[in-house]
């Protein structure tokens, strides 16, 4: 018996803590509940700045992964190649970023390795698209490919309609018969309201283009030759996006200069490992970033330089923000309160536990901010996808995903926990005796 003693002790001191902290924790949430009742404004203030500074958090962080997620990502392809710190565009201001060059005959070297079925260069370009017999022109996307001898899908859109291989090429010299097919998306078919059979004139809104050339930089007139019903895809679905061989693409935007594009996607042989496309891919690309499967979305914001600044600034102003607004409220609030924090101290409360009490406040406020600032955000991105559709961008430019909840809620008691020191050195210097003597 004497040898259960301590086991007992033990228990029932784990007890005791666990009753004492639920105490301090009911406490803490009827401290809050007093406090909104005594200071309504001042509360619904804190929790309203921080509501704000959360929402502008996930607004900035859907924006980038709008930046770093590539409108050309294939699921389908076993490995895709990017430039390191590159492969994708902004649909806002059309800033191209790095880009992988000689790429027909790269290609060219990657199918010869047993075990491929096809490699493909993809280009993506902003480029304006006239109906025959309209006289005002829509900006949609183009993508540019290369379709191999068997039709695949690329980023939900079949290639089953586009010549195979690329003529206009024409081992580089770009003089080859131009095919003038183009496969439209239901969206973009909307926009530029032609349907399969109707001719198009595409041409590329850039200035530099058209200097160099000293043309009027319009392509022969491009024919449709289906309308993809994409409503499934997650990104084309959205986006007005155009599809035509690569080489066509490149002589009218300029890239042609150094046989450019934005990434390459190899798929392996039936029954193949991925690691014979990676090996080929690292291969022909040493220096680029070679993902497989179906890595992306927010993920593939690490890989962009642009969009990796814009959500670290996001997250440094949004923790510095919030946290001087907390420490700010919590400051004030045991200002009004030093008598009662006082009384506590009278009645048997020990330091660490007033500590304690103050700390759980102050986080449940932040918490309280945090979530309704994440509903604010998500809120936030469709009115901002829907204010740049309307005016200055031809898709959506954020994008939404479910572990930007959690995230925002971590940075938000993450910059609730760098504003508790201050006001627990007010609690700890309070002197009760004082304060119970006014």
């Amino acid at each position: 018996m004497a040898e259960e003693t301590p086991e007992r002790d033990q228990k029932r001191a784990r007890s005791d803590r666990l009753r004492r902290w639920i105490g301090l924790v009911r406490l803490s949430v009827g401290r809050q509940v007093e406090q909104l009742r005594r200071l309504p404004r001042q509360t619904a203030v804190t929790v309203a700045l921080v509501a704000l500074t959360i929402a502008l958090l996930v607004i900035v962080t859907g924006i980038a992964a709008g930046l770093a997620v590539d409108s050309t990502a294939d699921e389908e392809a076993d490995v895709r190649v990017i430039p390191e710190g590159g492969g994708t565009l902004s649909s806002v201001v059309n800033v191209e970023s790095a880009r992988l060059g000689t790429v027909h005959n790269t290609t060219a070297t990657i199918e010869r390795r047993d075990g491929i079925a096809y490699a493909t260069p993809v280009l993506t370009e902003v480029v304006q698209v006239t109906t025959a017999g309209e006289n005002e022109s829509e900006t949609v996307f183009a993508m540019g490919v290369v379709p191999p001898d068997e039709p695949t899908t690329i980023n939900g859109i079949s290639t089953a309609s586009l010549e195979p291989g690329d003529p206009h090429y024409a081992n580089g010299s770009y003089d080859g018969p131009q095919t003038g097919e183009i496969v439209l998306t239901d969206a973009a078919a909307d926009t530029v309201n032609a349907s399969a059979g109707d001719d198009l004139a595409v041409r590329s809104p850039t200035v530099d283009t058209m200097l160099r050339s000293g043309t009027d930089n319009r392509s022969p007139a491009y024919t449709v030759t289906t309308v993809e019903d994409t409503a499934a895809s997650d990104l084309s679905g959205e986006l007005p996006l155009v599809v035509l061989h690569l080489s066509e693409l490149q002589a009218m935007t300029g890239a042609d200069d150094a046989d450019l594009a934005d990434q390459v996607l190899v798929e392996t042989e039936s029954g193949a490992s991925t690691a014979v496309a990676e090996s080929a891919a690292a291969d022909a690309y040493p220096n680029a970033t070679i993902q497989s499967g179906d890595e992306g979305g927010v993920t593939s914001i690490r890989s962009d330089d642009f969009a990796l600044a814009t959500s670290l600034v996001a997250l440094v102003v949004a923790v510095v923000i919030c946290a001087l607004f907390v420490a700010t409220s919590s400051a004030l609030t045991i200002d009004r309160d030093r008598r009662t924090i006082a009384v506590l101290a009278a009645v048997g409360f020990s330091v660490r536990s007033r500590l304690a009490i103050v700390a759980i406040t102050t986080l449940s406020l932040t918490l309280a901010g945090a979530v309704a600032g994440v509903v604010l955000g998500m809120a936030g991105i469709s009115f901002t996808n829907y204010v740049a559709t309307a005016t200055v961008a031809p898709g959506p430019i954020a994008m939404s995903r479910p572990a930007f909840g959690p995230y925002a809620i971590a940075v938000a008691l993450v910059a609730g926990i760098l504003a508790l020191p201050y006001p627990l050195y007010l609690v700890a210097r309070t002197n009760v005796v004082t304060e119970l003597g006014r």
